[in-house]
């Protein structure tokens, strides 16, 4: 729960125009603590929103998980029902494929075969068998070593240690940003 002294700093900020918002300027210590009290209290608030919203998500997601549980059990049992007389039918009849109710349906469909890989393995075999057409290699550029080895220029061009410039690479230099952190 939010302390009351922070309750009152946010119950100030909705009372406030959007006049005045626009109007109000930090111009000494004692607004600029205003200020950061302010966003403190609206931290504290947020933090609050998220725990009551993180406890209700986490309770409706414990709904959602027993439901769908017990939903997928049905499921599955429901499933095993069918499978079994579209088995029992294909005993009966090699050649039958499909059956229609005004609910559903079900059919038998041919698939290809599934290739199952040991990408180690075959990339080995592959090697010392002088297959090596069949072997993807995949290029891409060592950052973190580019960073220690080239030099960055103040216009942003990148040079290696000769001078020459790098292909490939600029440098956009950037200001600094501006971190708030209201205590909460």
């Amino acid at each position: 729960m939010i302390n009351p002294l922070m309750q009152e700093d946010l119950d100030e900020i909705e009372l406030q125009e959007q006049e005045e918002r626009q109007r109000f300027t930090v111009t000494d210590l004692e607004s600029l603590t205003w200020v950061m009290r302010k966003l403190a209290a609206i931290e504290a608030k947020k933090a609050e929103v998220n725990k009551v919203a993180d406890a209700e998500k986490y309770r409706i997601e414990s709904y959602r998980t027993r439901e769908l549980e017990k939903l997928q059990r049905d499921t599955e049992y429901f499933n095993s029902l069918v499978s079994e007389y579209a088995s029992h039918r294909r005993a009966i009849d090699p050649k039958f494929k499909s059956e229609k109710t005004p609910y559903g349906s079900f059919s038998f469909k041919k698939q290809q075969p599934k290739w199952n890989y040991d990408d180690e393995k075959l990339v080995s075999w592959l090697e010392s068998n002088g297959a090596n057409e069949l072997i993807r290699t995949k290029k891409e550029p060592v950052k973190t070593e580019i960073k220690k080895l080239f030099i960055p220029t103040e216009s942003g061009v990148v040079v290696d240690p000769d001078g020459q410039q790098v292909d490939g690479i600029t440098v956009e230099y950037r200001g600094d940003e501006l971190v708030i952190k209201p205590e909460v």
